[in-house]
C-alpha cells in the first residue's frame, strides 16, 4: 500500500504582499490568494482523495475550502507555520536589521526564533510526525511555506542555507497554491513533484 501526499501552500495574504512575517498570526486570505485557490480548484476538479487536512490557521482553511469546495476538512496545528516570536507582524526589512535575526541565522535548523520562536527542527518534527501517523491512501494537506520546506528537509536531507536578501534559509522557491507530492511506500518517501504551479500560469 502507498500514501499518496499532496501538500499544497495556502494562498497569498495581504501581509504576504506587504512583505510582513505572519507565523502563527492568524491573518486571513486575501484577494489574490482567494483568485489562486479557485484557479487551484479548477485543476483539482477532477482528482479525488481520501482525506482533506488543513493548518488550523484560516489562510489555510480558506485555501482549503475554495479548491476543494464541499469536501470535510480536518484541522490540525502540527500542519501550522513556523512560528517567528518576536518577528510576528514585522516587515521584511526591519528583521534583516536586525542583529537578533543575524545571530538566529547562524544556525537556524537548530536556533529557535528570537523572542519565544521555534527552530526549524522543532517545525520540521511536528510535520514529520504527523506524516508519518498518515494511513496509505490519497491525502491533500494545506499548509505553510516554511512548514513544507522543514518537512522536505527532515525527509530529504535537504539544506537550510542563508540566501542574501532573504529571510530564510531555503535556497528553493515555494509558489502560493503550489503543488508538492509525495509518496510514501514501505516506509520509504520519493518527492514525485514540487513546486508545480502551473494553474497560475497565464
Amino acid at each position: 500500500m502507498t500514501l499518496h501526499l499532496t501538500l499544497v501552500r495556502h494562498g497569498a495574504t495581504d501581509w504576504n504582499g506587504a512583505g510582513r512575517w505572519q507565523g502563527w498570526t492568524d491573518t486571513p486570505l486575501g484577494a489574490h490568494g482567494e483568485e489562486q485557490a479557485r484557479r487551484l480548484a479548477a485543476r483539482l476538479a477532477s482528482w479525488s482523495y481520501d482525506r482533506v487536512v488543513s493548518s488550523d490557521l484560516i489562510r489555510a482553511v480558506r485555501t482549503a475550502e475554495l479548491s476543494v469546495p464541499g469536501a470535510p476538512i480536518t484541522t490540525d496545528a502540527r500542519l501550522r507555520e513556523l512560528r517567528f516570536g518576536k518577528y510576528e507582524g514585522a516587515g521584511t526589512n526591519d528583521v534583516l536589521h536586525d542583529p537578533e535575526y543575524h545571530d538566529w541565522q547562524r544556525d537556524p535548523w537548530n536556533l529557535p526564533a528570537p523572542g519565544g520562536g521555534e527552530s526549524m527542527a522543532e517545525v520540521g518534527a511536528r510535520l514529520h510526525t504527523w506524516a508519518q501517523e498518515l494511513p496509505d491512501g490519497r491525502v491533500i494537506a494545506f499548509s505553510h511555506g516554511a512548514a513544507i520546506r522543514a518537512l522536505l528537509c527532515v525527509l530529504f536531507g535537504w539544506p537550510t542555507l542563508p540566501v542574501p536578501g532573504y529571510v530564510l534559509p531555503f535556497p528553493y522557491v515555494l509558489a502560493h497554491t503550489s503543488l508538492t507530492r509525495l509518496e510514501r511506500r514501505d516506509g520509504r518517501w520519493t518527492l514525485v513533484t514540487y513546486n508545480d504551479h502551473a494553474h497560475l500560469e497565464d
